[in-house]
């Protein structure tokens, strides 16, 4: 099965002598720290991106929407005056349940009901990644699908300490996969 797909590619890259990383996110900051990049905060409307492309990419089935979706807000986190020879390294992430699309939850009462959502059920994990250069633009996004079990009393405590513990405001769809025992 294909989980990395191509979304836009254009141009050649060129000489790379400094990396930007539009992002905040410890993790991606964590990931990428070998690079030793720079660090932009990018902010931009996350919501009415996802408003217009689900709409535009209509004929498409739901995931397929949503990872392209997905795909244009990295883009937009990318969209500024750009440097020549600097990477500029954007993405973004989202889940897709039941035909829906978690983002970052806004409280821990959303992040609970997003967590105890999953159980019993798949759920597709999609991440989109823009590398931008003054020249060129790469734009893909990888799913993987996620299967919770069965939801059983003594996960309780483990809803509860990871709600506590974890920071799942920052996290699409209240959790990150490499945080799960």
């Amino acid at each position: 099965m294909q989980t990395v797909f191509q979304y836009q590619k254009e141009g050649d890259c060129e000489q790379i002598s400094s990396y930007v990383l539009l992002s905040n996110s410890p993790r991606r900051k964590q990931l990428l720290g070998f690079l030793q990049p720079q660090i932009a905060s990018v902010e931009v409307d996350e919501r009415g991106i996802e408003e217009h492309f689900m709409k535009q990419f209509a004929t498409d089935d739901f995931l397929t929407r949503a990872a392209k979706t997905c795909c244009e807000i990295s883009k937009a986190k990318s969209d500024m005056d750009l440097v020549t020879g600097h990477l500029y390294i954007s993405a973004d992430t989202i889940v897709v349940s039941d035909g829906q699309i978690f983002n970052k939850p806004q409280d821990l009462t959303e992040a609970e009901t997003m967590l105890r959502s999953y159980f019993g059920k798949s759920h597709h994990v999609v991440t989109s990644v823009c590398l931008r250069t003054r020249h060129s633009l790469d734009v893909f996004y990888t799913v993987a699908q996620i299967d919770f079990v069965d939801y059983y009393p003594a996960l309780e405590e483990v809803i509860q300490s990871y709600i506590r513990e974890k920071q799942p405001l920052d996290k699409a769809g209240a959790y990150g996969n490499q945080e799960l025992d």
